[in-house]
């Protein structure tokens, strides 16, 4: 057989699927597309190590092939590679400007980067070449979702529905409508998904609004009713809704009392319940199971550092914490584990530094207003009418009474929020100069003077209602604004209110106090590291909190 005849031969039988025989076929030619062919068999097949050797080798061949960089673009983006899928993908476009495929690709390599702005670009262009693609239209709408834009977003999504119904595509207009307080038909929308995908997003997305409409019987339903493939998921949910009893004589239930039929998920969940319960040791043996099923899980290896701190063995978790440090330095949750390490072992740390890096400013009147009074009534006003929910959410860090906005303010077109990122400006900025840069703290690290807005909530806190302690994953420099707060939060003898900095969400051998307490008052900035543990104290009976925070990442 000729190598043209080969060629033929495995090209038929890719066409097939037959892609073991197809990459048989292929063996031996030493050309460009036969290797390039070769490879996305054995990409078909799994064999990812073989598949990037016969791409490398295709590509060395032919630097240029647009065909070859677009399938290896495709390859690495699989693979989580994003750099080297780009870099790819730029390869093809410059050979075929118009090939939609490797235009596809850089879209998707946008989005999985979270730059939502690129991503809308890159799906635009792919719609110049192909209008009529659905690939193109989805992801265009989830770009403009990402970003705000939910009024376009659940329009293009409402089209898609009409031409072919999906389960994808329900789950993604439920978003929208929930962004657009269109409570009704985003539940809608979230129990088709559900009932269709049965995936852990759709069950979490549609027991959250239930829960946030304050639907307990509907919440119960549906966490009682999960499949078994679901059952770690769901009962996250239980725990996040402060039911922990439930939640372990639930696990009991799904896995057995010796958790036989436990996987790596399950352990984990089991590690997560016993923190909540204070319970080190329990902690230490169910992140140890999960960690045997899967020792590279994130989950786990952060609940086994927590039964370290929770044990007092601030040594042990700074050696586990080690590699993932140094793997992600700018990872949140792993820094405020090691402030917590040092507040243990006594050892002085520049994360413990409150006085340098957590600091409180006053908001001067934001352009159009003649005191900062006037603004707050305003930016009051408008904050409840975005309230439209009964309930916290679950997953985040409020605690009893009060509700939080799931959109972000800033993509709410109105003069207020403008005047108040206006005002915000300054003191952002003072801050950036009075902490300065430090590459011994991982803030200061990072600070070249310049900022941008990574998002912006709302929390409406009532009666009893605050904040467990947390970190926020997703910032660099975070904020609490207060709109509004109680009468005599200042000088409440008990702190009712005032925001703690530096204490975890978990137990350890010896209370750790707050390292530092600000006082709430209207119109008052605090700024802090997004690392770092806060939590507030619940605020007076019969009073009402309103917050605006904020995230920063570096411009």
């Amino acid at each position: 057989m000729t190598p043209a005849q080969a060629f033929k031969a495995a090209t038929d039988a890719f066409r097939a699927g037959a892609f073991e025989q197809a990459l048989a076929g292929l063996r031996g030619l030493r050309h460009p597309q036969a290797l390039n062919l070769a490879a996305v068999s054995a990409q078909r097949l799994g064999r990812d190590s073989e598949a990037a050797a016969l791409f490398a080798e295709a590509t060395d061949l032919a630097p240029a092939d647009p065909n070859t960089a677009n399938n290896f673009g495709h390859f690495e983006l699989g693979r989580g590679r994003l750099s080297a899928a780009a870099a790819r993908f730029d390869v093809a476009l410059a050979g075929a400007p118009d090939l939609v495929a490797a235009l596809i690709g850089r879209a998707k390599v946008a989005a999985a980067r979270g730059d939502w702005v690129s991503a809308r670009q890159g799906w635009q262009a792919v719609l110049v070449r192909a209008p009529g693609s659905r690939a193109g239209r989805y992801g265009l709408a989830t770009a403009q979702l990402e970003s705000g834009e939910a009024e376009q977003a659940a329009a293009l999504f409402s089209a898609l529905l009409a031409e072919q119904a999906t389960p994808e595509i329900h789950f993604m207009l439920g978003r929208a409508w929930q962004d657009l307080d269109a409570l009704d038909a985003a539940e809608a929308s979230f129990r088709t998904a559900y009932a269709q995908m049965g995936s852990p997003d759709s069950l979490r997305n549609l027991a959250n609004l239930y829960w946030m409409r304050g639907d307990r019987a509907q919440f119960d339903h549906l966490i009682a009713a999960a499949p078994l493939a679901l059952r770690s998921s769901a009962l996250r949910l239980v725990v996040e809704s402060g039911d922990i009893d439930r939640a372990d004589r639930a696990w009991a239930a799904a896995f057995g009392a010796d958790g036989a039929e436990a996987d790596a998920a399950a352990w984990t969940l089991k590690a997560l319940i016993a923190r909540e319960a204070g319970q080190a040791g329990e902690v230490a043996a169910a992140a140890d199971r999960a960690l045997a099923l899967s020792p590279s899980d994130a989950a786990a290896q952060d609940m086994r550092i927590v039964a370290d701190l929770m044990q007092g063995q601030g040594e042990a978790a700074l050696r586990r914490l080690a590699p993932l440090r140094t793997l992600a330095p700018d990872a949140q949750h792993g820094i405020a584990h090691e402030s917590v390490a040092h507040r243990l072992l006594g050892t002085p740390s520049p994360l413990l530094d409150v006085d340098r890096y957590v600091r409180a400013y006053d908001l001067a009147p934001p352009p159009g207003y003649a005191s900062l009074e006037a603004f707050n009534a305003d930016f009051a006003a408008l904050l409840r009418r975005l309230h439209p929910f009964s309930a916290r959410p679950l997953n985040q860090s409020l605690r009893g009474p009060g509700t939080q906005t799931t959109r972000n303010l800033l993509d709410h077109d109105d003069p207020v929020i403008g005047a108040y990122c206006a005002a915000l400006d300054a003191p952002i900025r003072r801050y950036l100069d009075e902490i300065g840069q430090d590459p011994a703290h991982p803030t200061g690290a990072r600070n070249q003077g310049t900022y941008r807005f990574a998002g912006m909530w709302s929390v409406r806190l009532t009666g009893q209602g605050y904040h467990e302690p947390h970190v926020h994953p997703a910032g660099w420099i975070s904020s609490a604004y207060y709109v509004q707060v109680p009468d005599g939060t200042g000088t409440a003898p008990d702190r009712a209110g005032w925001i703690g900095f530096g204490v975890p969400p978990y137990h350890t051998p010896a209370a750790l106090p707050p390292l530092r307490e600000i006082a709430p008052q209207p119109g008052r900035l605090v700024l802090f590291p997004s690392f770092m543990w806060h939590g507030t104290r619940p605020i007076a009976a019969g009073a009402e909190r309103l917050t605006a925070p904020f995230d920063l990442l570096p411009a």
